[in-house]
């Protein structure tokens, strides 16, 4: 930032104007901190004094308008959650004897409530993975759950190459066979043959870092773009990077040439020299297990996609009693903007394409939550109402039902309006025209989505906002004009408030990165499906390569004998079909648990539908039965002559 803002970097004891919400405010650098590393939680670019945390967080008391002098100011002491604090501790101190000394503190809060919540202590490098409990936390986080997934995809792809790289070793040996045979005849010990196979495989191993870290290097942009990471080449510099990546290839090399070197060393030296290696007949079955676990990865992987695909979907488009669609959303970002609302939306109203416009602090679906405590007069009970803050015509304009009562009229400054929602209404028998807490009940209205679908509809306050107190101004337009719509108010907002920011977005734009996450593991659990498959039909290819090798007189016979084309494609695909059934059976019931507890996180969702499991199941069958039939065409066109001479 020094360099940016500084020529050559040179920014101490310089001053720099900040804006800090409504105001500029000129500040002298004092210092110049090294960059945080990527793997950091915390990565700030600026570090200033807890002096400005009202400046800093003084929007929240902005948006809330007319009711925003009732906020308090955010200071830094032990009541107050606005800042996390770090403490540094005695290395020979036991971290809850200390939190157990902190919680004396809490006897001197004021608020009951504070007095009952206890004090804990988080070693900072767990904060990262271990911070679901933790709310308002101002560092970056992880999932540690998710982690687990990515982990145990990761290890079901690795299984799937090394017992591809199985498989393909031994559709290939059959131009080996009389080679091995040589040297058991010579005398070699079968412990030779199998240090050989894995000696070969671990060299291919070892080659194939040389891709892995390319697309290691090339792919960590596709990694932070999907996950919303910052991953970069300091990952190589943590001790354990470099032999772990030495490790996995030979571990996977070593296994997958030792499996190999037993097939062949098992076999005795006169079918090699034969090049004969038809040894145990359960080893097809065997191998074919392997083809169904292949499978029901893809099935599992593939359902996995398509449930998420299908909740995005539900998401974004399923909204209770609420239309967000060609709304477009301005930020009255100063006062002077906020003052001119009437002048904003008289001049907006004449523009061609608007049909409804309304000015709100808050316009829901949005992404956090406004608890609005009142008092409820008849029990004196103290109630938390999830809360929204808005302007005449905003409950119109999304389409809110009204189910009792009116919706806002002009704005009285002599007497405070509110509306509830149907939940609120039924809980606590509120009634339209009754007085509570101090507030008209204006009207009733049909409970709708205010936040995402990850929460339940709770019973909700919607307050009356001063007009000139808005920070929304919104738009209700045809579609069609958009563009020409955000000109004029681009233009109109600069000749108000020249220093003004504009900010103009649609709320489906809004609504989008509420599932930008759900939208990012989509992305890679689908990259990590088209990998499966891919490695699925090469451990495929290898299987078909094998069985027509072992089948080769057979399939001549059968030829010579009359057999027709596709009475020889059935007999070498109906062994595969019946491994991708096993596969489907296995996979379907994983599948269904997996993504059951993934739409947990929902409280409304989408049902896991019978067709994605049955799609799933098509696609890896037309897979398998492309591969197999390519392979066996070939196959089974052959001259049987040359395939009998063969044998």
């Amino acid at each position: 930032m020094a360099k940016k803002y500084f020529s050559g970097g040179d920014a101490l004891n310089k001053n720099i104007e900040a804006r800090f919400n409504d105001e500029f405010i000129d500040l002298t650098v004092c210092g110049i901190f090294k960059d945080f590393p990527s793997n950091s939680s915390l990565a700030p670019k600026f570090i200033s004094h807890t002096d400005f945390i009202d400046e800093f967080l003084g929007t929240r008391k902005k948006r809330l308008g007319e009711y925003g002098s009732e906020v308090e100011t955010f200071k830094t002491d032990w009541e107050r959650d606005a800042c996390i604090t770090y403490l540094k501790i005695n290395a020979k101190s036991n971290p809850l004897d200390v939190a157990e000394q902190l919680q004396e503190y809490s006897n001197r809060f004021e608020d009951d409530s504070k007095k009952e919540k206890a004090f804990t202590l988080q070693v900072a490098t767990d904060v990262y993975l271990q911070s679901e409990n933790i709310t308002d936390i101002y560092s970056k986080r992880g999932n540690v759950n998710e982690l687990k997934y990515y982990i145990a995809i990761a290890l079901f792809i690795l299984i799937i190459a090394i017992f591809n790289y199985i498989f393909l070793t031994k559709a290939k040996m059959e131009g080996r066979l009389k080679e091995f045979g040589v040297k058991r005849s010579l005398g070699a010990h079968t412990s030779s043959i199998r240090n050989q196979m894995i000696f070969e495989a671990n060299i291919v191993s070892l080659v194939s870092l040389v891709p892995g870290i390319l697309v290691i290097w090339f792919g960590t942009q596709f990694i932070n773009d999907t996950l919303g990471r910052n991953l970069d080449n300091q990952i190589l510099s943590i001790w354990y990077t470099i032999p772990l990546l030495a490790l996995i290839p030979l571990l996977t090399g070593s296994f997958s040439g030792l499996m190999a070197g037993i097939n062949i060393s098992k076999i005795s030296p006169v079918l090699l020299l034969n090049k004969r290696k038809e040894n145990l007949p359960n080893r097809k079955q065997w191998s074919n297990s392997f083809l169904s676990l292949h499978f029901a990865i893809f099935i599992i992987l593939i359902v996995g996609v398509l449930v998420l695909k299908k909740q995005i979907n539900y998401s974004l488009t399923n909204f209770t009693a609420i239309n967000p669609q060609n709304v477009m959303v301005c930020e009255l970002n100063t006062p002077e903007l906020s003052q001119k609302f009437d002048v904003i939306d008289n001049h907006v109203k004449q523009l061609p394409g608007v049909i409804n416009t309304a000015g709100s602090s808050f316009i829901p679906p949005y992404n956090w939550t406004l608890p609005i405590r009142l008092r409820n007069p008849e029990t004196n009970e103290s109630i938390v109402f999830d809360g929204l803050i808005m302007g005449k015509g905003m409950t119109e304009l999304l389409n809110i039902e009204l189910i009792e009562g009116e919706h806002f009229g002009e704005y009285n400054g002599n007497q405070l309006r509110c509306v509830f929602n149907e939940s609120a209404a039924i809980k606590y028998n509120l009634k339209a025209g009754e007085m509570f807490n101090g507030f008209h009940i204006q009207g009733i209205v049909k409970d709708f989505t205010a936040h995402t679908m990850h929460n339940l509809i709770k019973p909700m306050v919607i307050i009356q906002q001063h007009p000139e107190k808005m920070s929304l101004f919104v738009i209700k337009t045809t579609g069609e004009t958009d563009d020409e719509i955000k000109a004029s108010i681009t233009s109109l907002f600069k000749e108000i408030s020249p220093d003004n920011v504009v900010s103009i977005y649609t709320l489906q734009d809004q609504i989008n990165q509420f599932y930008v996450r759900e939208q990012n593991q989509a992305k890679l659990i689908g990259a990590f499906s088209l990998l499966a498959i891919v490695l699925t039909i090469m451990g495929l290819f290898g299987m078909v390569l094998n069985t027509v090798s072992k089948k080769t007189k057979e399939i001549g016979i059968r030829k010579v004998n009359g057999a027709k084309i596709s009475e020889i494609l059935i007999m070498l695909n109906k062994d595969f079909i019946r491994w991708v059934a096993v596969a489907f059976v296995i996979a379907c019931p994983i599948a269904w648990y997996t993504m059951n507890r993934w739409l947990e996180n929902f409280a409304y969702k989408t049902a896991l539908s019978w067709w994605i499991f049955l799609l799933a199941g098509a696609l890896a069958l037309g897979i398998a039965l492309l591969t197999v039939s390519l392979q066996s065409w070939r196959a089974a066109t052959r001259n049987p002559v040359d395939a009998l001479r063969y044998e």
